[in-house]
């Protein structure tokens, strides 16, 4: 279809190819149902992930927080213990922590890079502290050299949450190759997107062998919800098309939600901080597919990315009504969105679907997605005042492949005309 039809989105599942449209066909076929769930494919995604990192050991999950969960698990977390992370942050993560028995304890962020501040953590140690979760937000590294002196010194585990930075650098070195163990999300919006899944990397290959160990005694998802989970790109790539084209999209979108055809980010278990009842589980054969393929792009997904926030940055930098992204200059930040912050955000968020821009709003609060109860999540109001200023103001602007330096213009022209 016509380009015309499509809004330039920053999400909406950005990632998918049309060869990924035809591996989610394939496998929605009767003669493929035998292998849905086992096959070669999980494997073959470990080995690639192995080499892309160049680490130790690889185990693949049907989800990033299935992956925390095993590592937890296997770190000998126990009840009563408390892990550190950053405020600003998926829901995902507390709850997978709470499921443990544990104490979820929340770190404010740099308000130029998004990620954890390191001159903060000390204050939040305890005796019953055991592990920091470092996340790299949207692509960016963590200060890992400041982190890692800190674990060192108390003793703890030091886990990377690489859902944002499959590709990332911190100092010529990959993310997720730091701390004990990372964990990898392949989710709809994230670097590789396979509608769902997750990788555990660890250099421990004692750690790893307890992982995959844990791993190999799940079940695989069910055959319905594979289904359900290869007709989301199916749906999602066809209503992008037509998103315009006297509504089409628009419809197809709507209909696909409220006869729930396909599955959400979040549960409404998830949402409400309960255990979904199939959790965890292992990743399955169709997904495994599409992210291999998805593998096979990263690097050059990964450069347009980095050159379109050039262009931002430099069409953005004399701004003076927005802040923009800060990296230090021993990162690679890879941009899973350009991500910057601006008073009145939800106008002008709308403001920008009048132009048919749809920008993201992630994180929209401390802990995401909006519907998250705070308290719930273990968050206490003003406890993290920058992280609670940076989800009030961010927007996520469009990095993806399909965006071109003419949407670029576009984007910024939005911006300007919102100050």
């Amino acid at each position: 279809m016509f380009k015309k039809f499509q809004p330039i989105a920053a999400s909406l599942a950005p990632n998918y190819t049309f060869k990924d449209i035809k591996i989610a066909f394939e496998y929605l076929m009767p003669w493929k149902w035998n292998k849905l769930q086992k096959g070669k494919k999980p494997k073959k995604l470990e080995k690639k992930i192995r080499k892309c990192l160049d680490c130790e050991c690889a185990i693949s999950f049907d989800s990033g927080r299935s992956g925390l969960y095993t590592i937890l698990k296997c770190l000998g977390i126990k009840d009563g213990d408390e892990i550190i992370l950053q405020a600003f942050t998926t829901v995902a993560l507390p709850n997978v922590i709470m499921w443990c028995g544990t104490k979820p304890v929340f770190v404010d962020i740099e308000k130029h890079t998004y990620n954890i501040d390191p001159r903060k953590i000390e204050e939040k140690i305890t005796e019953r502290t055991k592990a920091i979760i470092v996340q790299h937000t949207f692509g960016n590294p963590a200060q890992m050299d400041e982190i890692m002196e800190i674990a060192r010194k108390h003793d703890l585990y030091v886990i990377e949450d690489c859902a944002h930075s499959l590709g990332a650098e911190y100092k010529g070195k990959k993310t997720g190759t730091f701390g004990d163990v990372a964990f990898f999300s392949f989710g709809r919006d994230k670097i590789v997107s396979s509608v769902a899944g997750g990788m555990v990397v660890t250099n421990n290959k004692e750690l790893g062998g307890k992982i995959k160990e844990e791993r190999d005694e799940m079940p695989y998802p069910k055959k319905f919800l594979i289904m359900r989970q290869l007709l989301q790109p199916i749906i999602t790539y066809k209503a992008l098309h037509t998103y315009y084209l006297f509504s089409i999209g628009k419809i197809i979108m709507h209909i696909s939600a409220k006869l729930d055809f396909t599955p959400r980010a979040y549960s409404k278990e998830e949402k409400s901080n309960e255990r979904p009842p199939d959790f965890p589980a292992k990743m399955s054969n169709a997904l495994a597919k599409i992210a291999l393929h998805q593998l096979k792009l990263v690097n050059e997904f990964n450069d347009h990315r980095m050159d379109v926030a050039k262009l931002y940055k430099e069409k953005l930098k004399d701004s003076k009504n927005i802040n923009i992204p800060k990296s230090d200059s021993n990162v690679k930040n890879i941009y899973l969105w350009y991500t910057i912050l601006v008073k009145n955000k939800k106008e002008f968020i709308e403001n920008a679907k009048q132009d048919h821009i749809i920008l993201g709003d992630w994180f929209p609060q401390t802990i995401g997605p909006a519907e998250v109860d705070l308290e719930k999540a273990g968050y206490e109001k003003g406890s993290c005042p920058i992280a609670e200023e940076v989800s009030s103001k961010c927007v996520n602007l469009p990095t993806h492949h399909r965006i071109d330096t003419e949407e670029v213009e576009k984007v910024v022209k939005i911006i300007e005309i919102s100050k």
